[in-house]
């Protein structure tokens, strides 16, 4: 009987446990058994790990990976063998969020990867395993062979996420911004940088506290700035563009950094707001700063299919040129998932990959 292992997440400050779930089962129509051949460790995941974000125990953490179809339930188009990345959240597609708002990831019924407990379906629910089980309203996405798994598995996270964002600010027809900041040269800010250049933007800066990120942001296409209080930040960008820039990507996870935001916008500016996810976010800004200089202020969280697909397809425009795969550690175990998550913590990759054992990925074996 083929089996499946699986890291368990008992809560803050408890050990990961390493447990066995056999596959012999039906798959519902529409759903599909994968093995992980990669999985990366999300900054979220941390924010889990480390009791700074609550979420439902026992459980199977991580959401971003790479892997390839076992089998595939009624309804479905995907064969054995194929290679696909999915959707960070399952949606029904009927109700007003998936219809009428174009916010599937919002859905009314959302499930999320990497967020549910192990008793909820087949408890094959996260990534930090060697299968996972998708269900019918995830959306798929072929990858190309030329693509590393260390390149895409990060993508149907915080690259699909920054894609949705820099959306925002170039809807159809529009005119391409001159000039942008993104706060935070964390994994979701140097995609934000690669993007945003790609798609025409002129000046794109990113502050960052950490010095050791600036080389990661000069090779995806941001000018690196000293995110520091004391480097005076704003005072910088504002020698540079006097009347402020188009527009401001958070990507930092720090509330301090939204202040700053506003001061280096000109009127009529946009800012987005991607990174602040987690409790610790409640903002003190000047709303009359806000309504004077005409700003527009967009949160996003997640994403919907099309940005899946356009990260993809990014992906495999860029990869050659932009060092993707740069940005990734060597697989760590999943058997040793506690390294991984320490190694994450040191902050010397901007990811960490995780890999079924000494990078064997799980679809070798199937």
């Amino acid at each position: 009987m083929m089996t499946a292992q699986r890291q368990i997440f008992h809560g803050p400050g408890q050990p990961f446990s390493l447990e066995r779930r056999d596959l012999d089962f039906d798959l519902s129509p529409g759903e599909v058994l994968v093995a992980i051949d990669l999985a990366t460790v999300c900054g979220s995941d941390l924010h889990t790990i480390d009791g700074t974000r609550s979420e439902v125990v026992p459980s199977v953490l991580g959401h971003e990976a790479v892997g390839r179809v076992v089998r595939a339930g009624a309804g479905r188009t995907l064969t054995a063998g194929d290679r696909i990345t999915w959707s960070i959240a399952d949606s029904c597609g009927r109700c007003r969020p998936c219809s009428d708002y174009g916010l599937r990831q919002k859905c009314e019924q959302v499930f999320k990867y990497g967020h549910a407990s192990i008793s909820d379906g087949t408890g094959l629910n996260g990534c930090y395993a060697s299968h996972i089980v998708l269900r019918a309203g995830t959306h798929a996405v072929a990858v190309p062979p030329t693509l590393a798994d260390a390149v895409v598995a990060p993508a149907n996270c915080s690259l699909a996420t920054m894609v949705n964002a820099v959306s925002q600010i170039l809807p159809s027809g529009s005119a391409v911004p001159n000039s942008a900041v993104v706060q935070g040269g964390g994994l979701l800010g140097v995609y934000g940088c690669a993007l945003l250049r790609a798609r025409g933007v002129a000046h794109v800066y990113c502050t960052e506290i950490d010095h050791g990120r600036f080389p990661w942001i000069e090779e995806l296409g941001g000018t690196p700035l000293d995110g520091r209080e004391e480097a005076d930040p704003v005072a910088r960008i504002l020698d540079r563009h006097p009347l402020g820039v188009d527009a401001v990507f958070e990507c930092a996870g720090a509330r301090e950094v939204v202040p700053q935001g506003v001061q280096m916008l000109r009127n009529g500016g946009f800012y987005s707001l991607v990174g602040l996810v987690h409790p610790d976010s409640a903002l003190t800004v000047n709303a009359e700063v806000i309504i004077r200089k005409c700003l527009t202020l967009r949160g996003v969280h997640n994403y919907g299919p099309r940005h899946l697909e356009e990260a993809i397809e990014f992906l495999s425009r860029f990869a050659d040129v932009l060092p993707f795969r740069d940005l990734v550690s060597p697989p760590v175990p999943l058997s040793r998932l506690e390294d991984a998550v320490d190694l994450a913590r040191s902050r010397r990759w901007l990811r960490v990959s995780v890999a079924m054992e000494d990078g064997v990925p799980a679809s070798a074996a199937v």
